[in-house]
């Protein structure tokens, strides 16, 4: 049977960058699916006027808070995948439209590939291939300086990827702290966490990976302040977003060899320029936006949508919802 909502526009793709089970996947539930790569307003008001759920993937060019009052039948926002610091979250809430995501679909590739930058950092693998390749074979124990069994990982943000990577380095008998204001105490504790203030967190860890959203709180969460409290051979991950971390003190940080050094799949702006400082340092992985890609990235991205499509059009959307706390039901 239908669910409560049956109206949803793709407004980032057309029907034919779909896979073609999707729209007959959707339709078995009783949902009409309607597409098309929105370039403006005008055309996103054409696509999705009567609209009950508006589906993107990727990138969102066009839809802005203004926006939302001239789409009266929209009962709810959805972005495939994590990030959803690019929506109108704050107008959304105030009308009472839940935004929703699907980070499930993506959160195990992305935790491999902090694990990967991680283990890539500590054992020199970037920075050992590039001295073989320019004729340099040093096998010796200089420059050495970290190792990963029995340290101390500290987790800023406990959703699925950050819960994905504590199961994958568990071998490594790791010391984790987590600072997450929104966890609650006995999920941190069901998975042998300990729950700290983020200056405590950076002031023991000895590696540091970031899993927050980005919203307002967070932009430039780790700063000139919070750099300065981390050890001096602390390692630094951000598979999040880039603006969590003020970028120019970053840099600031590892030149100085304040900390040891840092490896990020996101970076602000994306890309950095040519001529960013960022890619002169030895001590920096940089990888460009990659982390949930994987040979599963399409069934998972898709299967992903469609399932949280399904719950979202029935109603059910609090599991997927991002504004849950903030939104003011309508009546």
């Amino acid at each position: 049977m239908p669910g409560e909502w049956n109206r949803v526009a793709m407004i980032t793709r057309d029907e034919k960058e779909l896979p073609g089970w999707i729209g007959p996947a959707l339709g078995k539930e009783g949902i009409v699916l309607t597409c098309h790569n929105c370039r403006n307003e005008k055309e996103l008001l054409a696509l999705a006027g009567n609209a009950e759920v508006l589906w993107i993937t990727g990138a969102n060019p066009v839809l802005r808070a203004e926006t939302l009052p001239k789409l009266p039948g929209c009962r709810a926002i959805f972005r495939s995948g994590s990030g959803v610091d690019d929506l109108p979250v704050e107008a959304a809430s105030t009308r009472g439209i839940p935004v929703c995501n699907s980070p499930e679909s993506i959160a195990e590739a992305v935790a491999e590939h902090a694990v990967s930058l991680l283990l890539a950092l500590i054992r020199r693998i970037p920075a050992d291939d590039r001295a073989v390749r320019s004729g340099t074979w040093s096998s010796s124990p200089d420059g050495r300086n970290w190792h990963i069994s029995h340290r101390t990982l500290g987790l800023v943000g406990f959703g699925r990827i950050a819960r994905h990577m504590i199961k994958m380095l568990s071998g490594f008998e790791m010391k984790t702290l987590c600072h997450d204001p929104y966890a609650p105490d006995d999920l941190l504790r069901g998975h042998g966490v300990e729950s700290v203030s983020l200056d405590e967190l950076l002031q023991r860890s000895d590696y540091v990976s970031l899993h927050c959203p980005l919203t307002q709180a967070t932009r430039h969460l780790i700063g000139e302040a919070q750099l300065r409290r981390m050890k001096p051979n602390a390692l630094l991950i951000n598979t999040a977003r880039g603006g969590v971390i003020d970028q120019s003190a970053l840099c600031r940080a590892l030149a100085d060899g304040r900390i040891g050094g840092a490896a990020l799949d996101v970076t602000d702006p994306e890309p950095p320029g040519i001529d960013s400082p960022l890619l002169r340092l030895e001590n920096v992985i940089v990888t460009p936006h990659v982390a949930a890609f994987s040979a599963d990235f399409a069934i998972n991205f898709w299967n992903g949508a469609v399932a949280a499509l399904v719950d979202i059009c029935r109603g059910d959307y609090r599991s997927h919802c991002v504004n849950f706390d903030r939104l003011t039901l309508q009546a």
